[in-house]
């Protein structure tokens, strides 16, 4: 479950994108992690500690039950395998089996509050993230580097009071954004550039107040935001869930 500071965070910023702060982020995993590789919390073979394990790339080929954690590292460096003169590769091979097992865990730097997460640095109030890096108020987030109150964010960097955001950087309270830099305030937008206070856009720049790249004005893109935000917050307190997203919003 996650911490006191990982879930003020995540209301703080459903509240800001929304209107109404949303609270459970343990409820929503499956909301942010529709489009970002995730683990799962799994014992140690060595010593039963639940670890974070990472279920992409060649982490897919590791058997469950012959993962280890970081603290495993001197234990299994004592482990031997007898070996006879009259041995080949084939035979020594089979006996890996019994002392084989990967160390899956990685953490360098100072790090505070982290919980469930593998593969980090520098991080504070973390959740359930991997290959995060010099971030803060973050969870179910992957490969992701300087974000703060980033959630279900990929592949993303400087990514600020933010959901589902992915390969951008430099986006500040925005939701559904992907392959787009230097945002603000915008919703449902892929590959624009410097776009603000606008939703629907796509492969554009340098717009604010737009809806589907075009500019409607403030009191319009306001109006519109109200009611779009309206659904998101039903769909999502009803269901947990977002059936529309960047990636599928133009075959509905």
């Amino acid at each position: 479950m996650a911490n006191a500071e990982v879930e003020k965070a995540f209301e703080t910023t459903t509240k800001l994108l929304f209107s109404q702060p949303i609270s459970g982020i343990d409820n929503y995993e499956e909301f942010l992690t529709k489009r970002v590789p995730k683990g799962n919390v799994l014992p140690s073979s060595t010593n039963g500690k639940m670890i974070y394990f990472p279920g992409y790339s060649a982490f897919r080929l590791i058997p469950n039950d012959r993962i280890a954690d970081a603290k495993s590292f001197s234990e299994l460096s004592k482990r031997n395998i007898d070996v006879s003169d009259d041995e080949n590769m084939n035979s020594i091979s089979k006996k890996f089996k019994d002392k084989s097992a990967f160390i899956v865990e990685f953490e360098e730097g100072t790090n505070v509050n982290v919980e469930s997460s593998t593969i980090y640095m520098g991080l504070v109030n973390a959740y359930k993230t991997m290959d995060c890096f010099h971030s803060k108020n973050i969870a179910y987030s992957f490969f992701s580097d300087n974000c703060d109150h980033a959630f279900g964010v990929s592949k993303s960097f400087n990514c600020n009071f933010s959901i589902n955001c992915h390969d951008s950087r430099d986006i500040v309270r925005s939701f559904e954004i992907d392959f787009s830099k230097n945002c603000s305030d915008a919703m449902f937008c892929h590959d624009v550039d410097n776009v603000h206070s606008s939703m629907f856009c796509f492969n554009t720049k340098n717009l604010r107040y737009a809806i589907a790249n075009q500019v409607v004005g403030k009191e319009i893109y306001e109006k519109t935001k109200k009611m779009l935000c309206g659904y998101i917050l039903k769909e999502l307190k009803a269901k947990q869930k977002l059936e529309m997203d960047i990636y599928n919003i133009g075959c509905r």
